[in-house]
C-alpha cells in the first residue's frame, strides 16, 4: 500500500455515533456547493453524519462499504469525502491510498471510533485531509469539515508565529500549565462546557484561556490547535 505524504488539517475528534445534536454554526464561503460522500458501514453513524450536512451542502451520498465508496469516487465528482477507517472490505485506509494514487481532487477526513490502534500522524502522512475520533458533539465535526472544505488550517509540521516559524518546544514553552490542560482537552474534542466542568473553572475562563493560546500559537481554528499538539506531543 503506498505511503503518500501530505498536508494534513487534523483534529481528534468527530461527530456523535448517534443522537447528533444539531448546531448553530458560521458557514464559510464555498460550503454549499459542496458535493460530499460519506463511507461508513454503520447505518445510524452515517445516516447521523448525512442529516448534520445535508441542508447545508449541495449533494450528500452515502456508501455503506469500501468497494461501494471507491466505485462512487470513481464514477462521479466529489469535493469531500467522510470515510471511517474500518470499512468492510476495503478499509478506509486503502481507499484514501487508492485515491492519492489515482490523484483524484477529492479532499478527505478520515474517522474512526478506535482511539488506540491508529495514530493520528500516520493517517495524515498517508494522505488524509482530516483525521477525527468518534467522540466530540457535532459543533466540533462541523469546525472540522468546514476547516477542511475551506483549506483554513495550518498544514501538519508548520508552526507559525508572525512572519517566522519557531520550534514547537519555543511555541509549547510559552503556554501556561493551565493553558496547556485547556488545549489538551479542546483537541481531545471537549467543549467549552465539559472543559469547564472537568477543570472546575468557568466556560468565561476557559474561553480567555482559547483566546490566549489562540494569540500565543497565532492560529484561528481548533484544527489548527490539533496540529500543534500532535507535533507538541500532547495527544
Amino acid at each position: 500500500m503506498a505511503n503518500i505524504a501530505a498536508s494534513c488539517y487534523t483534529h481528534s475528534c468527530v461527530c456523535c455515533a448517534s443522537g447528533v445534536e444539531y448546531c448553530d454554526f458560521e458557514l464559510v464561503n464555498g460550503i454549499r456547493g459542496l458535493s460530499v460522500l460519506i463511507a461508513e458501514d454503520q447505518a445510524l453513524v452515517r445516516q447521523g453524519l448525512a442529516a448534520l450536512i445535508a441542508t447545508e451542502v449541495g449533494e450528500v451520498i452515502e456508501a455503506c462499504n469500501g468497494k461501494e465508496a471507491l466505485d462512487l469516487l470513481l464514477s462521479g465528482k466529489f469535493d469531500l469525502a467522510l470515510i471511517d477507517i474500518g470499512l468492510p472490505g476495503l478499509t478506509g485506509m486503502d481507499v484514501l491510498c487508492e485515491i492519492r494514487r489515482r490523484k483524484l481532487p477529492v479532499k478527505v477526513i478520515i474517522f474512526t471510533g478506535d482511539t488506540d490502534s491508529y495514530s493520528p500522524t500516520a493517517i495524515c502522512e498517508a494522505g488524509a485531509d482530516g483525521f477525527l475520533y468518534k467522540t466530540a458533539d457535532a459543533d466540533h465535526f462541523m469546525e472540522i469539515f468546514i476547516a477542511v472544505a475551506n483549506e483554513t488550517a495550518l498544514p501538519l509540521g508548520h508552526v507559525r508565529d508572525g512572519e517566522n516559524a519557531q520550534s514547537v518546544a519555543q511555541i509549547r514553552d510559552s503556554l501556561t500549565g493551565r493553558e496547556l490542560q485547556v488545549a489538551k482537552l479542546i483537541v481531545e474534542g471537549r467543549s467549552n462546557k465539559r472543559v469547564a466542568s472537568f477543570l472546575r473553572i468557568s466556560e468565561h475562563t476557559v474561553r480567555k484561556h482559547r483566546e490566549h493560546i489562540n494569540r500565543k500559537l497565532n492560529i484561528s481554528s481548533p484544527t489548527a490547535l490539533a496540529t500543534f499538539a500532535i507535533k507538541a506531543g500532547l495527544i
